[in-house]
């Protein structure tokens, strides 16, 4: 899931091999279980293009695995898993939306939807939503989106310090081509669009 979002936000790294990677954590997670000379006491959050290689990349640490693994099930390795269980929380829902490397996947989805999407906020939502469902959207599921977008549009120009805050989230930057008010605004339907259950759910 989280090398889906990277993916559609243009931000992932496809490079082959090459060490584990610390992409964004909470804060304090190794430390609380951390042997005194351990080379793993503290984390080391990665930088640049390993902060977006693929999730297969990211250093597991058993006493304490990444969180955005564990939320989503991830086996803890401790024993052989033939099948990983299933499951559907508030946890997950949250993570989702808020974390950081999601929401700054939203950003650059936004700026694909801003650059890529056409010249109208109805052709920039029906190619994201294709994009990310893999099918074209109705003609209701569009109004309703893009009702979303002008409210959006009208909290963040009303809000230039919200706008600038929503578009400054994880470690890449911005792109300089759009106010900051409507690329935080696409931000949030790039955030909500991605969050939809055809995009995060396979049945």
């Amino acid at each position: 899931m989280r090398d889906q979002a990277l993916f559609l936000s243009g931000l992932l790294v496809q490079k082959m091999g090459g060490e584990g990677v610390n992409p964004y954590q909470p804060p304090n997670i190794w430390e609380p279980v951390a042997f005194g000379g351990s080379n793993t006491r503290n984390y080391q959050q990665s930088t640049g293009e390993n902060l977006y290689r693929r999730s297969l990349y990211t250093f597991l640490k058993r006493t304490a695995p990444p969180p955005f693994m564990s939320t989503f099930d991830g086996p803890s390795r401790e024993q052989s898993c033939s099948r990983r269980e299933r499951t559907n929380t508030p946890l997950q829902a949250l993570q989702l939306m808020n974390d950081i490397q999601y929401f700054e996947a939203a950003r650059g989805f936004a700026e694909r939807m801003l650059s890529e999407g056409g010249e109208t906020p109805e052709k920039r939502i029906a190619w994201a939503f294709e994009v990310a469902t893999s099918r074209q959207p109705t003609a209701e599921e569009i109004q309703v989106i893009e009702s979303v977008l002008h409210g959006y549009e009208a909290r963040y120009q009303a809000d230039a310090k919200a706008a600038q805050e929503a578009i400054t989230v994880g470690e890449s930057q911005p792109s300089e081509k759009y106010a900051p008010a409507e690329l935080a605004a696409y931000t949030l339907v790039a955030n909500l669009i991605m969050n939809l259950d055809e995009v995060i759910n396979k049945n």
